[in-house]
């Protein structure tokens, strides 16, 4: 060191400068010194410190739309809302910042689950997040229709495979029918798959379906045809097979219904005998519908329908005041069992001024009877009759 008035060096440990005499400072003034320098820069130390934590919480505090960011990411939804709310909501820059950052995530979302970077259950986790927001809800729930259709068809895949190994062709056809295009990985496998083994299980439909035709079950061996073609849409050779067994089943049915017709017919408790028409002293003309009585029990009344026709074999209108081409009639004649009733006597056709009639015949049916005992009888071939006959020409 030197001395401080006229700066001659000064040998380590003087006391007083050799030259001019002057005292030199001592060891503990020295240290003192030091010591002061010191706390002075561990003072200027920590406020440098609070100084930068309070910029850095300022500097957050002041940039929201980061805050949110982070939350959203983090998956705490109430966090993000409470932000958007408090700090965000109603500053349309932040709005839109935020809007294009969630946009943003949705889209990244989607690419990141279309190529298998993320599981289902973590994409669903993250947009459900963003849903909870309640912004972009239009958004979300269209990503999340894609997301599911496109598990939903990864699925189908998969348990097409599975089914496929077990020789469950026609279940498997099934499940590849349901992957979709967006399903890129998926589905030109699927349409491979669905075009190598349609083939097959075609045949396998064809036998099956002859064989239940053979057996006249018809109504079965369409079942399976249709059930094939929701599998293989418009296939020539399936919807032909189709064709001609619905012609086979319609014939089926016919003779059937006839069958029943007839048996029906031939078992009525009450029946037709015979229809014609009489002409009263008044020149009015009625039809007359006379009735047997098959049943060992006394009718007490009876419901009888009728239909006229014209020369040539076409439906007319027949009856008084209200004509129609069905009319009832009702009767309420005690007729003994085994006999018959209603000759020369029945329903008005023609009354006042109008005493023509275009009808030149009559077809009649008994629909109901009520008998002395109490019980009642509903001609069940009636319905057939009307369904064979009403507003149509008679059969030659």
């Amino acid at each position: 060191m030197n001395c401080k008035k006229c700066n001659t060096e000064l040998s380590e440990g003087s006391l007083f400068c050799n030259i001019c005499g002057t005292k030199t400072k001592t060891k503990k003034e020295s240290q003192s010194k030091s010591g002061n320098k010191l706390r002075w820069i561990l003072s200027s130390s920590i406020v440098s410190i609070v100084i930068i934590i309070g910029l850095v919480l300022l500097l957050l505090n002041n940039r929201p739309v980061d805050t949110f960011k982070q939350a959203v990411q983090d998956n705490k939804y109430e966090e993000a809302t409470e932000i958007y709310e408090k700090k965000i909501k109603g500053d349309l820059k932040k709005e839109t910042q935020v809007n294009s950052f969630l946009q943003e995530d949705i889209e990244n979302i989607k690419q990141e689950f279309t190529s298998k970077k993320v599981s289902y259950n973590d994409v669903i986790e993250r947009l459900e997040t963003i849903s909870k927001t309640s912004l972009l809800t239009i958004q979300v729930n269209d990503a999340l229709l894609e997301i599911n259709n496109l598990n939903d068809s990864r699925t189908a895949f998969s348990t097409g495979e599975e089914l496929l190994k077990n020789n469950n062709i026609k279940d498997a056809l099934t499940e590849f029918k349901k992957v979709i295009e967006a399903d890129k990985i998926n589905y030109p496998l699927a349409v491979e798959l669905i075009k190598n083994t349609s083939s097959e299980y075609k045949l396998a439909i064809l036998d099956e379906s002859d064989k239940l035709s053979s057996e006249q079950k018809f109504d079965d061996a369409i079942k399976v045809i249709d059930e094939a073609l929701t599998i293989i849409s418009n296939d020539s050779d399936l919807i032909s097979k189709k064709v001609v067994y619905e012609k086979q089943n319609e014939e089926k049915l016919s003779a059937e219904l006839k069958a029943k017709m007839k048996e029906l017919e031939e078992n009525q408790e009450v029946s037709v005998v015979s229809t014609s028409t009489y002409v009263d002293w008044i020149d009015d003309t009625h039809i007359s519908v006379v009735i047997r009585n098959n049943t060992d029990k006394v009718i007490k009344k009876y419901v009888v329908g009728w239909m006229g026709y014209d020369k040539d074999g076409y439906p007319v209108k027949t009856g008084w005041l209200s004509p129609g081409f069905l009319q009832l009639g009702e009767a309420e004649e005690n007729v003994q069992p085994g006999k018959t009733f209603g000759s020369n006597i029945g329903w008005r056709l023609t009354g006042g001024y109008s005493k023509t009639i275009d009808a030149v015949k009559f077809i009649a049916c008994v629909k109901e009877v009520e008998y002395y005992d109490g019980t009642k009888w509903e001609n069940e071939y009636y319905q057939y009759w009307l369904e064979e006959h009403k507003e149509k020409p008679l059969s030659q």
